[in-house]
């Protein structure tokens, strides 16, 4: 008996043991305000690099290896989310193709992210998504998170890059690429991971003090002549980089039956599921102005200050600072955009248009109102559960029971009424 516990203990060890050696992840489908997140960037860089050529031969197709290079990156310094990386690699051009230079670059991890020059992701770019965008003032990529696998306890995330180059990435978690895979010109060209180091720990900040700042859409109807709830919008800031280099996305709170609430949006005619815009926060559409002598800069307009106003919006009074806006072209009125403000942050922005077509709508704070984008909506339709709350009866026994019942009442009835 004793043999047989100190057997398990040993089975037990080696199965917890082997849980603590390995390393599971699991990633967000949408980013989430206020992310704090603790991470390094990669000073130093080894790949393989193979060239690969399809031949053809009695209908078959198979790769052929005729060039195989190494790629050295040596970090020189880091300046906020800007790194100089000295590029090294006896690689020469196959069929003209440049694939990747020696030479010395700085590249902005944040605002170019997944450069050959440099290839690494932020870990707060990470998603599950099937599509989503990194959009910046340089560069727009498009990601589609594959799958996760697991080598030698290490989880790597599997992605394919949609936008503006087409290719198949294994990234690990702290955003190194472990292996690329690109096709051009009939050439197959594949890197893989041989050896990195890190840089010392880096923080991202909190760009607020709340997770999302929830608005509703508010369309006016020429019908009803009034102001009709449209739609909702969710100011997200995930985080902010060293360097005063913000991450921001906006949601299109949909409430679709099975699907999550974060809704989509649309970058360069495709749909994805969301955009996460990097830039400085002066650079980016928030929900927050800058004021500078009674002017308030908001979306590369200039909006002049009203005065003090007092109004309750969405059940919440506010002491408000009113600015407006107004385009004319021409001698005519274009729009008129009002902004209620407090402490920098948009309560309320009243727009109307009136040229080319007439257009009237209200973006509204909900306070302290927030919704996770991860959150799915109920199906209510698709409920498969086939167990019954009750027990199924039989109609025809029932029937008789009924009958039965019914007739030994109505005989101690006769009896009763007979003594």
């Amino acid at each position: 008996m004793t043999r047989l516990r100190i057997a398990i203990a040993i089975v037990l060890a080696l199965f917890l043991l082997g849980l603590s050696g390995s390393t599971f992840y699991s990633l967000p489908f949408y980013p989430q305000g206020n992310q704090y997140i603790q991470y390094s960037v990669p000073t130093e860089m080894k790949y393989t690099l193979n060239v690969y050529n399809a031949t053809s031969n009695h209908n078959s197709s198979a790769l052929s290896l005729i060039e195989r290079a190494i790629i050295n990156y040596n970090v020189r310094s880091i300046n906020g989310t800007w790194v100089n990386v000295l590029v090294t690699s006896n690689y020469t051009k196959v069929n003209n193709i440049s694939f990747i230079s020696s030479g010395n670059f700085t590249i902005n991890y944040a605002l170019s992210p997944l450069n050959l020059d440099y290839p690494y992701l932020f870990p707060g770019f990470l998603s599950n998504s099937t599509s989503y965008a990194i959009k910046s003032n340089s560069t727009t990529l498009i990601l589609s998170f594959v799958n996760m696998t697991n080598v030698s306890g290490v989880s790597t995330f599997i992605y394919k890059e949609l936008s503006p180059t087409s290719l198949t990435l294994a990234i690990l978690p702290n955003g190194v690429v472990s292996s690329l895979n690109q096709t051009s010109s009939g050439l197959t060209f594949n890197m893989n991971l041989l050896s990195y180091q890190n840089s010392s720990y880096l923080k991202s900040m909190n760009f607020t003090n709340r997770p999302g700042y929830l608005y509703v859409n508010l369309t006016f109807s020429r019908f009803s002549m009034t102001y009709q709830p449209s739609g909702y919008l969710e100011y997200v800031y995930p985080s902010l980089l060293p360097g005063n280099i913000l991450l921001m996305s906006v949601y299109n709170i949909q409430f679709y039956q099975g699907a999550k609430v974060g809704g989509y949006d649309i970058i360069n005619s495709q749909p994805v599921n969301f955009i996460i815009n990097v830039g400085s926060p002066n650079e980016l559409v928030t929900n927050f102005v800058s004021i500078k002598n009674n002017t308030a800069y908001w979306n590369s307009s200039t909006f002049q200050f009203v005065g003090n106003v007092t109004k309750n919006i969405q059940g919440t009074t506010y002491n408000l600072q009113e600015y407006s806006n107004i385009l004319v072209r021409n001698n005519v009125t274009v729009s008129k955009t009002i902004l209620y403000v407090e402490k920098n942050m948009i309560v309320e922005e009243d727009y109307n248009q009136t040229i080319p077509s007439v257009l009237s709508y209200k973006l509204e704070l909900i306070n302290s109102s927030y919704i996770n984008p991860d959150t799915s909506f109920p199906d209510l339709t698709g409920y498969f559960n086939s167990t019954l709350p009750f027990k199924a009866i039989n109609p025809s026994g029932s029937f008789t029971i009924a009958v039965i019942v019914t007739l030994v009442v109505v005989a101690i009835l006769v009896i009763l009424h007979r003594r």
